[in-house]
C-alpha cells in the first residue's frame, strides 16, 4: 500500500511540475506576441537627417543647392599685350559665392592666353563682406611678391574686379596675414578700399 502512496505522490508532483513549466513557456510565449503586436513608433525627417549627419559627417551631398551652377567672370593677366583678359566660368552656386569665386581664380586660368596676375602660392586666408559694401579679402604673404607697378595693378585689379562682379561688393580692402596693409607691393596704394577699374580689361 505505501509502495502505491509513493508512487501517487510521484506522479502527482511531476504534473504539477510541468503545470508550472507549461504555464512559464505559455507567459513567454503570450509576452513575445504581445511585444510583436506593440507598434513601432514612426522616426521623423528630422531623426533621420541627425542619423545620416551622424554616421557620415565628412560626405557632403555636392552643396546645398542641388548641383545647381552659376556662371562668373574671372580676371587674369594677358599674356601677350596689357591689362587683364576675362575668362567666364561655370562653378557649383553656394552661399559663399564670394570665396568660392576667389578660390576659383587662384587656380589659373584655363584660357592659354591668359595666365595668373598673382604670385604663385598665394592663397585665400579670409573674406568678409561688410554691409556697406567693402569686401576685406586676406591674404597669405606670398601675394607681396608682385614685381613692379604694373605686377601689382593686374594683381589687385584681378581681385577687385573678379568680386566687384557681386552687387553686394562695392570696393575691396586688402589684408595680409590677418593685417591690413598700405601697399600689396609697395607701389599702388591699397590704404583706402579699392574700386574695379574695368578699362584694365579693354583691348
Amino acid at each position: 500500500m505505501k509502495r502505491w502512496v509513493v508512487i501517487l505522490l510521484v506522479v502527482i508532483m511531476t504534473v504539477s511540475v510541468a503545470g508550472c513549466d507549461s504555464l512559464g513557456v505559455r507567459e513567454q510565449i503570450k509576452s513575445w506576441k504581445e511585444a510583436v503586436k506593440t507598434p513601432v513608433e514612426p522616426v521623423s525627417d528630422d531623426e533621420i537627417e541627425d542619423l545620416i549627419n551622424q554616421t557620415g559627417s565628412d560626405t557632403t551631398l555636392n552643396e546645398s543647392s542641388g548641383g545647381q551652377k552659376v556662371k562668373v567672370k574671372l580676371y587674369f593677366a594677358r599674356r601677350q599685350g596689357h591689362g587683364l583678359g576675362v575668362e567666364e566660368r561655370e562653378i557649383i552656386k553656394v552661399t559663399g559665392i564670394a570665396r568660392a569665386t576667389i578660390e576659383e581664380l587662384l587656380k589659373g586660368p584655363r584660357d592659354p592666353d591668359l595666365k595668373s596676375a598673382l604670385p604663385a602660392g598665394t592663397r585665400l586666408l579670409d573674406i568678409n563682406i561688410k554691409p556697406d559694401g567693402t569686401c576685406i579679402v586676406d591674404f597669405n604673404s606670398r601675394i607681396r611678391e608682385v614685381s613692379g607697378s604694373k605686377a601689382e595693378a593686374l594683381a589687385i585689379y584681378s581681385v577687385v574686379n573678379t568680386l566687384s562682379q557681386f552687387p553686394t561688393i562695392k570696393r575691396v580692402s586688402f589684408m595680409v596675414e590677418g593685417e591690413p596693409v598700405e601697399s600689396v607691393g609697395g607701389y599702388i596704394s591699397t590704404a583706402e578700399a579699392v574700386t574695379a577699374d574695368y578699362s584694365l580689361s579693354e583691348e
